[in-house]
């Protein structure tokens, strides 16, 4: 009898997984004509590739079990650099297994007149175990990340970096409660259970393998059995979800534009028709030699609009990079995103060298210059091995022109504001524990927070942290309207004056008139 049902088990992966048939297939009206030894073959290959995939699955599905990311990204409200990529790892791999299982399907598809019965029956084994394979895969993840938002909101997040595109789980947990799809399953479960016997009047049930797809089949299609309400009441949530989503979405999108648009007025914006450069070609020439790749600035510019409505005194933060010389100096053996882009800096830096900063409307590449377009810039330090400070600019560099994130939402990569980008590049590193703070409903981090930390480092009051930060440059603008280097030993009692409130372009009532200035 010819396998009737490989067609549409064809289809309902096809559908399922979203995919079109690969390049190079037999049409679905034509019989492949490739010689039964050929399949057999070929039979084999593919019976020890989908033998070694069930083992990494299983293998990465342990990870997953006894992996102690979600208990403590639940706990604390939202993923770490880390696991955020340990995540995406993971699901990258999850992804490509699952591709492979659909490439093992999609090679039998049209092999619908193969004269051997034994041969059938075998490819009968192997498909319809792949596709109770996927099935039960399905299951698993979403018994996972259904219940856990942040891991549901991160499986359905796009990310350029690992190559992932939007709504992997909606996929699948559309896949897995379709009837179409459950029917088309329950079709190859009666052809199954019409021919089993066949298997054992024929002597396959002997051969190892067979064999144990047979025993596959027979615990995974039990599962399948019992999980029709599973799926109904599954296919209702899910339907439940797309409708609200379908409503709320416009709604956030429209805000979020909202928000773009008028950050993106506001950012420019001076409060001063004309603002005064306190930061000068000058003090750039004094500054730029203390510096080096990887250094942390933390930014404020008396005149911006931004400076007065955001809290805190340091409103802005960027990366410094310096210059292409600088970089290509680095072990950049496993810096991809680095050595990609290499090319957009200039040799020498410029004048003054560059950096890497999100600010509206994407992250950008720009020069030290036209970044400190304020009047106090403090630059910080944590002391790294080459390695590892190449390590943290790549991973800047892998957000380099994603879009401004006007939400402030460090739980989405997708995109980034400007503290973001430090968090993400330095969170972790050298023992550095970089914690988000609760803000109005969002996980963030202010540049007040990096530079409290710097000054708890600096006091010796920062736990956790073997390379603590340090103050490589301080320049904050005075009374006089000129800008001044903070000698390193004032450092200190420099910054624990401005986190208690005092402002250093303002007359300061409190000291005394013979005091030293900072």
């Amino acid at each position: 009898m010819k396998p009737a049902w490989l067609p549409h088990l064809g289809r309902w992966l096809r559908d399922h997984g979203r995919l079109r048939r690969p390049f190079g297939s037999a049409s679905s009206t034509e019989p492949a004509r490739q010689p039964s030894a050929a399949i057999g073959t070929e039979w084999a290959r593919d019976m020890e590739s989908f033998r070694e995939i069930v083992a990494r699955l299983d293998a990465l599905e342990t990870r997953l079990e006894h992996s102690e990311i979600l208990d403590a990204a639940a706990g604390r409200g939202y993923f770490t650099p880390a696991e955020d990529d340990r995540v995406r790892q993971s699901l990258l791999a999850y992804r490509n297994y699952r591709l492979a299982l659909y490439d093992l399907i999609f090679r039998y598809e049209d092999y619908r007149r193969i004269a051997s019965p034994r041969l059938r029956l075998r490819i009968f084994a192997l498909v319809y175990s792949v596709a109770l394979n996927l099935y039960a895969r399905s299951l698993q993840l979403i018994q996972v990340a259904e219940y856990h938002p942040l891991l549901r909101a991160k499986l359905n997040e796009p990310d350029a970096k690992f190559g992932l595109e939007a709504g992997f789980f909606d996929d699948v947990l559309a896949g897995y409660s379709s009837l179409r799809h459950y029917r088309r399953l329950a079709a190859a479960d009666w052809y199954w259970v019409r021919h089993r016997g066949a298997l054992r009047r024929t002597g396959l049930l002997d051969e190892t393998d067979v064999a144990w797809l047979c025993d596959r089949i027979r615990r995974q299609r039990l599962l399948v059995r019992r999980r029709l309400f599973h799926i109904l009441w599954t296919r209702l949530r899910g339907d439940w979800r797309q409708f609200v989503r379908s409503i709320v979405s416009p709604v956030w999108q429209t805000r979020y534009e909202l928000r773009a648009l008028v950050g993106g007025r506001f950012a420019g914006l001076w409060l001063h028709p004309e603002p005064q450069r306190v930061l000068d070609q000058a003090v750039l020439n004094q500054l730029r030699p203390r510096l080096r790749a990887g250094d942390i600035l933390l930014v404020r510019a008396e005149g911006k609009l931004t400076s007065a409505l955001l809290p805190g005194f340091w409103a802005h933060a960027a990366i410094y990079v310096g210059s292409r010389a600088e970089l290509a100096a680095l072990p950049l053996e496993e810096c991809p995103h680095l050595r990609r882009h290499l090319d957009r800096l200039s040799p020498d830096g410029g004048p003054s060298g560059m950096i890497i900063e999100a600010v509206s409307p994407r992250v950008r590449l720009t020069s030290l210059a036209e970044c400190l377009e304020g009047d106090h810039v403090l630059g910080l330090r944590l002391e790294l091995p080459d390695r590892e400070r190449a390590a943290a600019l790549n991973e800047a560099f892998g957000h380099l022109d994603k879009p401004y994130d006007f939400e402030f939402d460090f739980n989405v990569s997708t995109r980034v504001v400007c503290t973001e980008l430090v968090y993400r590049a330095y969170h972790g590193r050298a023992g550095l524990d970089l914690p988000l703070v609760k803000r109005l409903g969002r996980y963030t981090l202010t540049g007040d927070d990096l530079a409290h930390l710097a000054l708890d480092c600096l006091e010796g009051k920062a736990t956790g942290s073997p390379a603590p930060l340090s103050v490589v440059a301080l320049v904050l603008r005075r009374r006089d309207g000129l800008a001044r280097f903070v000698e390193p030993s004032r450092a200190i009692s420099t910054l624990r004056r401005i986190r208690a409130g005092w402002r250093p372009f303002r007359r300061d009532r409190l000291r005394s008139p013979n005091a030293t200035p900072p």
